[in-house]
């Protein structure tokens, strides 16, 4: 069955990317295909190369990962900043190239002092990353293709990860240490290419010429957007419920068989494969990516009500329902990261984009700090946590359309363009 659900991945995300007319949205596609290939690839092998190979504890693991993370959310602006004054390209293949130099040096790890240097040098630039590919789509595509480019990026991404981590399955089966360092060098060569093909993307005279020389920082004193970008980061916890949430709840708290927690994977898989595009449409103006991010976000408390009936229903009845949640996790899903690439760009001032496409990206990193403790909480708590949580997103779903006709207020020429637009509707 995941061979299968491979396979439909592949074959549809392919076929999206190679419809497309633009020459600069098929090569980011690749660009993102590689991406997941390498990572996906080191992802399926990572922990147990750490533990076995270079002879790490699970705990030592985890701090190294903890610290590179908390790097990496204190970097993430300062170099984001930096592509909006040197261009977001010419800075993304530093950062990709370094990203091959730190995964390269695990080869040369032996002991926890390696690891935690190597992890440090990979955490000042890990979170700056999907940002800075999010503002070189920004230069290179038109502003009406952004959204619909980012949502085939995903979907690519999402093959790429599936690949690699067959690539990385083959490896464990192996569970040799050639096996674990041929993986790690596949990941940093996977950089270096990524590094190759950015530098290759033609960018517009007109964008290279409005680069700024001052180190653009306001973002961090522009309240509207900083709000948007927390309610964005708390909405992103799909992505725990997905991998955290949900398996426990299934098997400790449900009548399902365990066995139906990997089909439940693929088909989130799956149809984020198949729809990202399609929930992209309309997510390119203000007001149409605050609807699809206000839609995730009650799809996703919807998925919290599911749950929380779960245990109380026969194991056939809670197979079914635990489908139907998962088809509402995945739309929120799908609709909130639509709706955030559309607002995080709307609503990031000229010439600054870099800086607040990479504050909107926070989330993502915050995200994984501390929507586990959440979860954990949520699933200790039983029906009423998640009852709570469904409350809660839905709260924070529908404050977001009007912060984000605030946030567009605040930007003199977002707001003449609104006026314009609302003085030009016919009057009843």
């Amino acid at each position: 069955m995941r061979s299968a659900g491979a396979s439909v991945r592949i074959v549809a995300a392919c076929a999206t990317a190679a419809r497309q007319r633009d020459p600069a949205v098929r090569r980011l596609a690749l660009m993102a295909l590689v991406d997941g290939s390498g990572s996906g690839a080191f992802l399926a092998v990572s922990a147990i190369f750490f533990t076995r190979s270079v002879g790490l504890s699970i705990v030592e693991v985890g701090f190294g990962l903890a610290l590179g993370g908390a790097l990496g959310l204190l970097t993430a602006v300062p170099v984001g900043a930096l592509a909006d004054r040197y261009g977001p390209r010419r800075v993304l293949v530093v950062v990709s190239l370094w990203r091959a130099a730190g995964f390269a040096a695990f080869v040369l790890v032996h002991d926890l002092a390696g690891f935690l240097l190597v992890m440090c040098l990979l955490g000042v630039v890990q979170n700056a990353a999907p940002p800075l590919e999010q503002a070189l789509v920004g230069r290179v595509v038109a502003r009406a293709a952004r959204v619909r480019t980012m949502a085939i990026m995903r979907a690519v991404r999402n093959v790429g990860f599936t690949v690699g981590a067959l690539m990385g399955t083959l490896a464990l089966g192996l569970d040799a240490r050639s096996a674990y360092v041929a993986i790690v060098v596949v990941n940093a060569l996977s950089f270096v290419a990524l590094a190759a093909m950015a530098a290759a993307l033609p960018v517009p005279t007109s964008a290279a010429a409005a680069l700024r020389r001052p180190l653009p920082l306001g973002v961090l004193r522009d309240r509207p957007y900083l709000l948007l970008a927390m309610l964005n980061a708390m909405l992103t916890i799909h992505w725990t419920l997905l991998s955290l949430g949900v398996p426990i709840w299934i098997a400790e708290h449900s009548n399902a068989p365990r066995a139906v927690i990997a089909p439940l994977l693929i088909v989130n898989t799956v149809l984020a494969v198949l729809f990202q595009v399609r929930a992209s449409r309309g997510a390119d103006t203000i007001a149409g990516a605050a609807a699809r991010m206000r839609c995730g976000a009650l799809a996703s408390a919807v998925c919290c009500a599911i749950l929380a009936v779960v245990p109380s229903l026969p194991a056939a009845a809670a197979v079914a329902m635990l489908a139907l949640g998962m088809i509402a996790l995945t739309t929120g899903e799908l609709f909130q990261s639509a709706g955030g690439w559309g607002l995080s760009y709307s609503l990031a001032r000229e010439g600054d984009e870099a800086a607040y496409l990479s504050v909107f990206s926070l989330g993502s990193g915050l995200q994984q700090v501390t929507a586990p403790i959440v979860v954990a909480a949520v699933v200790v708590a039983g029906a009423s946590g998640w009852l709570a949580l469904g409350a809660l997103l839905a709260v924070i779903g529908l404050a977001v359309p009007r912060s984000a006709q605030h946030a567009a207020a605040t930007r003199p020429a977002l707001a003449a363009a609104i006026a314009h637009r609302a003085s030009a509707l016919p009057r009843t």
